[in-house]
């Protein structure tokens, strides 16, 4: 039996996010200059992603809050691994990053699921 062609499934996940999606940035903040007097920089990087509602069924008894949006990112161009660090831009307004879930079945990640909060 052959085995399953994760690369395939990513391809076809960008494509799909690229066509249903928009385009936005993750931002990453870092500190930059002596310990005594550090500045903060940010450095944005483009990305594409789907951006969804939360389910009420997930809203009631879980971590997830009323105005959360999922967020599927597509691994296409993205040229850092998302971190809880980083913000979403969606449309220009900042969101943090909540959760992060990879979807990488067989050690390939398809695409980031994200749970964003303004």
């Amino acid at each position: 039996m052959a085995a399953f062609d994760y690369d395939r499934a990513r391809a076809t996940a960008e494509r799909l996010i690229a066509k249903f999606g928009q385009k936005g940035s993750v931002r990453r903040i870092r500190s930059a200059g002596p310990d005594y007097d550090p500045v903060q920089m940010s450095e944005d990087f483009l990305c594409s992603f789907v951006d969804l509602d939360q389910s009420q069924a997930h809203i009631a008894d879980t971590l997830i809050q009323r105005g959360d949006r999922m967020v599927y990112l597509s691994t296409e161009g993205l040229s850092i691994t998302p971190t809880l660090a980083d913000k979403m831009l969606i449309g220009g307004v900042e969101h943090a990053i909540v959760d992060i879930q990879p979807l990488s079945p067989g050690g390939t990640v398809v695409f980031w699921q994200l749970q964003v909060r303004r």
